[in-house]
This record gives C-alpha cells, structure tokens and sequence, in this order.
C-alpha cells in the first residue's frame, strides 16, 4: 500500500495500471455521452444560459457577460467563467445546447482522472483504480455530467486544484511554483462556478498553504495573485459600470442565508450530519432511499420528526451515518498516525476539504440542495478509500482476505451505482412515449423526468398547429419548463407569450403544458373564466391542453406582439464587454434580454 518515489506510470504492473485506467475512462465516458443529446437536462437555467450564448455567438466574445449566472435564491451573480466554456462548446460544435452539454460532460469524464491521481498520492495502484472504478460510475456524479449547468464543473475544477495544492507543497516537487499556478487557475475558475464555491474553496486552499509554507519563489506567489486578478478582471468592469451593485448583492446574500433559518445552532447542526450521511450514501450506492428522522428540541430534549417514507427509509439512513462516522474516524486516525509527508498532505487536505464545506454548510442545513455535494463529492470516495485502509491496518494479515473483500465492496457499490443508473436511462428512455413514474429524487430533485427530444417534439407539435392557424402562439407552462420551450419555440421563429387568465384574442392559439401525472384540474382552473379546455395531446410525462377563447372575454381581433411592454428584472444590470469597452455601442444590458418575461405571464 506505500507510495513508490517513482513515477506512477514506471512502478510495477504500470502497463496494467494504465490499461486498467484507460478502460475506466471509456466507460465513464459512455455513461455520460449515452443519449446524451436526445434525454438531455434543457429547463430553465438551461435555456436562460443558452440565450446568453447564441447573443455571444451572433455578435462576438466581446459580448459576453461581464458577470455569470445568478446564484440561486439572490440577485448575486458569480463569475462568468461558465459562460467562456459555453461559448467555446457551442463554438466549436455549431449547437449552443448541446455544445454547452459536450463541455460540461468532457470535464466530468477528465476529472475521473485527476481523481485517480489525487488518490494515487495516497494509495497503491490497485486501491486507486478501484475508487477510481467507484468514482467513475457514482450515478450522482454521472448526472450532473450529462447537462449544462454552472455547478456541475466544480468537480473538475476543484479536482484540478487540490491536486495541483498537493503538488505545490511537495518537497520533492521540482516544479512546485508552477503547480501553485494551477492551482490558482483551477480553483480561480471554481469560483465562478457557486456561491459556495467562491466561499469554500478559496478557504480550504488557503488554511492548506499556510499549514504547509511551501518554499516557493516569490514570483510565483505573485503569478498566482495575477492569475486570480485576470480571471475577476470582468466581474470589477462591471462592479465600475454599476458602483459596486454586485458587491451589495453579495453582503446582503452573505447576511440573508446566515439569518433564514430560525433554528438553534444544535438543530442545524444534527440536520447538516443527517444531510452529510445521505448524500454521501447516494454517491457511494446511487441509492436515494435513505432517510433520517429530523430531530427537533422541544421542552429541553430531542425529539424525533419522522412521517411518511421517513420511517420506510430510516435503517438505511442509519447504516449511511454509521459509515459516515467511521469513515471520518479512519481519516483522523490515519492523520494521526502517519509518517509519510505525501501521504499525510493528502489526509491534511481530505480533512480541510470536508471541514471547511461542513462548517459552510451548517447555517444553510434545512436548505442544503444536492448540487451543494459537488463542493465536495470526491472527498466522500476518499474517505471511503481511508475507512479501508483503516481497517486493512487493523485486520491481522495471515487471514489474507483483505484485498478480496475490498474488491468485492466495490464492486457491489458499482454494482449499485449501476442497477439506478440503468433504471433512470430507462425512465429517461420512456419520458417522451409514457407517463413513468418518478421515486423522490436526491439527486436532481426533479418531479417528473423531461427530455429535450420530448421537448422538441412538443415545440415541432406547437409550430405545425401555429403555422396551420396562421395566428399567434399563446403558450405556457412550469416555468422550468416554458423558457425552455420558449427557447426551442424561438429557435423555429415562432415568438410566444403566455395567455391571459381573463381575456382573449379572437385570433390565436393558446395551449398550456402540463406534467401529466399532475392535477390537471387544479393547473387550469385559472384559465377557465377566458377558456374552454379543447384536446389534450399527450408526450409521455407532459400533456398539452389546448385554449378555446369564450366569446365573451375576447378583448379584440388579434394581439401585435411588437407593442408589448418589456417587464424588467429587478436584478442589478449586467454589462458585455463591448458594452464597457464601447458605452454609446447600446443602452440595453444584456439583463433586459435575459430575464425578461411576457406580458400576461401569471
């Protein structure tokens, strides 16, 4: 189980190794491009970003955002880091959808690697390639890789700069200024990825460096601070253009998540284990079945909290905490027990990593959403890694079936990973033809699978009844599900708008998507004081209901879509480059075409 001062690459059985590495790779790799283009993730944030980008791709980089996407639940906006590779994707692949897609993918299957070799600097060969395996097909981490979204490339990114820390710390590192360069880009970039992120790792990375004091040469350390500098020189552009708007945004986001949630400090404390236990359950297992009572205080004591699939669910929420615990145990008694400098940075940084997000996460702990967990997914592997090593050190040796009881743990968790993953292809498969039932998702916390070809078809569906009509296009939704259809409605030359509640057009056509397995009566109710419901024509999981007008609440002839009235965000403005650069080139920030929504949306 030592570290060899060789190469990885030159020890014995390196062929094997790469080979074995190599085979990974593929597959990680067809478990995130399988279908990837027909059952994409495209709802809301996805369309909002792809608006973004086909402005970019129609006028030139310099009109890109200064700043990025919102964080969730604030008017803050991080850094635009996301928006470049976005660019760069649809660039390259002519597809501004499924361009975005292919980035985010191709990162989450490169950092099956880096996290080889952040495990590599701790453990044999073997043990790496077989958390390498786990990592590989965690059906948490496979999802989040098959769509664009700004928090899913924080795996890579972090990744790439915990790797790239351990690198700049290593004495025997010939070139350890270098690594700390990349680090400063890699957990830069990750920043602009979360909100979280931009808290997290920026800490982590330095309580590391000032534990470790690399002796690195003072340009580099200087390097590191331009590189960061560069990377928010867009975000103070804006900050100059707007006095400081996002800044403001930022205190008053930091000041509303620490105050929310009116909970003593021992409850959310209790919460944010039972939410570390979980979720570290789903990425190891894939499975989403485990709960845990919510424990409340009342009268002076703990109280149990638990209705419905809690009680279903809760001696699996107990093994998951229980593996947690001992698994933290390993990593604090290996720390404490170990010799090796390499090996012990890998353990130091393990625990700061893990540390700081609990810490982080405590205040917002009855809000946590799983996407939080890509903060820190892959120490969850390495700890499982640790809890192995632990107990090999513990287990006297002549009973030699350490490394086969090892191999065959993994491989039931790949196994588990495995059998959801294929169960969640196959809902994905049917979501377009028929109405599938969803269990409760702790991974993408979605109600009802949606794919973008069941989305295109329903665009193509609403096109045909529009040009056959000749009259303009009323249509509406989930908004999760309306920009996105917008968007696609859009992208066919047909504008919408969402239909009024109490009047009509004489000439239109009106038709209002619904998930099918929904309360459709409670979903129309509001639009039946100015409708008659028509035909319902059903798209697997989505049913869309035609609009008939009442004579009596048609206001007039037809509606000129040019003569409404933009409503606008109450976000702070966002500027382009070019916008900066050139101030007379528009008067219009990009947040006046991005947040935009239709007169007579509800």
């Amino acid at each position: 189980m030592g570290l060899s001062d060789k190469p990885v690459l030159w020890s014995r059985g390196w062929w094997l190794t790469l080979l074995a590495v190599a085979i990974i790779l593929l597959f990680g790799a067809f478990l995130r491009l399988f279908y990837l283009g027909d059952w994409l993730h495209f709802e809301l944030d996805q369309a909002r970003d792809a608006l973004v980008i086909d402005a970019a791709l129609l006028g030139g980089p310099l009109d890109l955002p200064l700043l990025g996407p919102k964080a969730g639940g604030t008017f803050l906006r991080l850094g635009p880091g996301f928006y470049w590779l976005e660019y760069f994707g649809a660039w390259v692949s002519g597809d501004t959808v499924l361009g975005s897609a292919w980035v985010v993918a191709l990162c989450s299957i490169a950092s099956i690697f880096l996290f080889y070799l952040f495990s590599r600097r701790f453990s044999s060969a073997a043990s790496s390639v077989a958390l390498t395996l786990l990592f590989s097909v965690s059906a948490f981490l496979v999802l989040y890789g098959r769509f664009a979204w700004n928090p899913n490339l924080i795996p890579f990114f972090s990744l790439l700069g915990m790797y790239a820390l351990l690198r700049s710390v290593d004495r025997h590192e010939k070139y350890m200024g270098r690594w700390l360069l990349v680090a400063a880009f890699a957990i830069g970039l990750a920043t602009h990825m979360h909100f979280l992120a931009f808290l997290a790792l920026p800490t982590i990375a330095g309580l590391f460096l000032l534990w470790r004091r690399p002796r690195i040469a003072l340009r580099f350390w200087l390097g590191a601070g331009a590189i960061i500098f560069v990377l928010y020189v867009p975000m103070i552009l804006n900050e100059i253009k707007t006095g400081g708007m996002n800044t403001r945004e930022f205190i008053g986001a930091i000041s509303e998540k620490s105050t929310k949630e009116d909970h003593p400090l021992i409850e959310k404390a209790v919460r944010n284990t039972s939410e570390f236990a979980l979720h570290s359950f789903v990425l190891l297992t894939g499975f989403e079945g485990a709960t845990l009572p919510s424990l409340v205080i009342q009268n002076g004591t703990f109280e149990s909290v638990c209705v419905g699939r809690c009680d279903q669910g809760k001696p699996y929420g107990i093994v998951a905490l229980v593996l947690l615990f001992c698994m933290l145990l390993s990593l604090l008694w290996l720390w404490w027990r170990e010799t090796d400098r390499r090996k012990e940075d890998v353990l130091l940084l393990s625990l700061l990593w893990f540390g700081v997000t609990f810490v982080l996460f405590l205040p917002l702990a009855y809000g946590i959403a799983p996407r939080f967990f890509l903060l820190n997914a892959p120490v969850f592997f390495l700890l499982f890694g640790f809890l192995w090593r632990a107990l090999s050190q513990i287990i006297p040796k002549r009973y030699h079936l350490g490394t086969v009881v090892f191999w065959g743990v993994v491989m039931g968790l790949v196994a588990s990973n495995l059998y959801f993953l294929a169960h969640r292809f196959e809902q994905l498969r049917l979501a377009g033809s028929e109405a599938v039932e969803s269990p409760p998702d702790r991974i993408l916390k979605e109600r009802v699978r949606v794919t973008r070809e069941q989305q295109e078809r329903i665009a193509d569906f609403l096109v045909e009844r529009t040009r056959e009509a000749n009259v303009p296009l009323y249509m509406s939704s989930e908004p999760q599900y309306r920009r996105a259809l917008k968007y696609l409605l859009d992208q066919r030359g047909i504008e919408s708008i969402s239909p009024k509640t109490n009047q009509a057009y004489r000439q239109s056509i009106s038709f209002v998507i619904l998930r099918t397995q929904s309360d459709h009566e409670a979903g129309l109710e509001k639009y039946r004081s100015a409708y008659m419901i028509g035909n319902a024509v059903a798209f697997g999981t989505l049913t869309v209901f035609e609009l008939l007008p009442k004579p009596e609440n048609i206001i007039g002839e037809r509606q000129d879509f040019t003569t409404i009235k933009e409503s606008r965000s109450q976000a702070p403005p966002r500027y382009t480059l070019r916008q900066f650069l050139y101030p007379n080139s528009s008067d219009v920030t990009i947040e006046d075409s991005e947040n935009l929504e239709d007169e007579g949306t509800e």
